[in-house]
């Protein structure tokens, strides 16, 4: 199940739209597993010295996607030289500092059509306000 696997309560306040009519998940696959900390690197983010915690893109001009030929990213990493240098020391030393972690976040802008050398597949699903009222969701496909 995904949300054992990630927190995504750290990033709640930090997705949002003008008016948020919709919400939801996304998953991505890159084509190594490493490939947005590749592209935080080509984009002039220090990685040896950053480990990526989260990633984001967006669009948010007036007209609406595509007007500006490119997509706003951002990037929320953990220095390295402050919590280590590999996934389990940092998990260890997050762990003990009861999970509270100082991170910078990085803006960038990328052109739509060099996503594809860094995401393989994505898939995402919104939910309208509705959902609130939902407690279990029966659902039939129909083609």
């Amino acid at each position: 199940m995904i949300k054992n696997e990630f927190n995504f309560e750290i990033l709640e306040n930090r997705v949002s739209t003008q008016y948020g009519d919709y919400s939801g998940y996304i998953q991505i696959d890159g084509h190594s597993g490493t490939d947005l900390f590749k592209l935080c690197e080509d984009n002039g983010i220090d990685m040896k010295n950053n480990f990526l915690v989260s990633f984001g893109m967006g669009e948010s001009t007036i007209n609406g996607i595509g007007q500006r030929n490119k997509i706003s990213c951002r990037a929320i990493v953990l220095e390295r030289e402050k919590y280590g240098s590999s996934f389990d020391s940092i998990k260890q030393e997050l762990n003990e500092n009861n999970g509270i972690a100082d991170a910078k976040q990085y803006h960038f802008y990328i052109d739509p059509k060099d996503l594809h050398k860094y995401i393989k597949r994505f898939d995402f699903m919104v939910s309208t306000k509705i959902s609130k009222h939902i407690k279990e969701l029966k659902v039939k496909d129909v083609m």
